[in-house]
């Protein structure tokens, strides 16, 4: 299964941090953990699902500058697990803070039931796990 949506995020930054934004998103949901090493941002989104628990979604993006512009691009991960996530778009600087223009996909394999009650029973986590990454992303654009 796999899971896009893209967002517009306007933020009041300084426009220094538009190459940073390990720091920019740092504690904010659905953001874990994130490093920089060079120009590769690694990272994981958190999210809660039912019958699943917590779940990290690991990631990796380079980030390239163009002037007042940023570009970050989703990279392959050496050997994902179940759960991973694509991380892409752009930042521009922008009067007052910075302006993103991004696009997440979460990849999920979720276990698949051989009897109808084991496919009905994985289509409802399916729903469920879908709806919950939706509120988490919701988050994040009202932040």
């Amino acid at each position: 299964m796999v899971l896009e949506k893209s967002f517009q995020l306007r933020l009041v930054e300084p426009p220094e941090h538009l190459l940073t934004p390990e720091r920019v998103f740092a504690g904010k949901p659905p953001f874990g953990k994130l490093t920089r090493q060079d120009t590769t941002l690694l990272g994981y989104l958190v999210a809660e699902a039912p019958l699943f628990g917590e779940i990290h979604f690991p990631f990796h993006s380079r980030i390239r500058s163009q002037g007042n512009t940023a570009r970050l691009e989703a990279l392959p991960l050496d050997d994902p697990s179940a759960f991973w996530a694509e991380l892409e778009g752009s930042g521009e600087v922008v009067g007052g803070g910075i302006d993103y223009q991004l696009t997440l996909r979460i990849h999920a394999t979720l276990p698949r039931g051989e009897k109808w009650g084991g496919r009905a029973l994985g289509r409802l986590a399916e729903v469920a796990f879908e709806r919950n990454v939706e509120r988490v992303l919701e988050r994040l654009v009202k932040t």
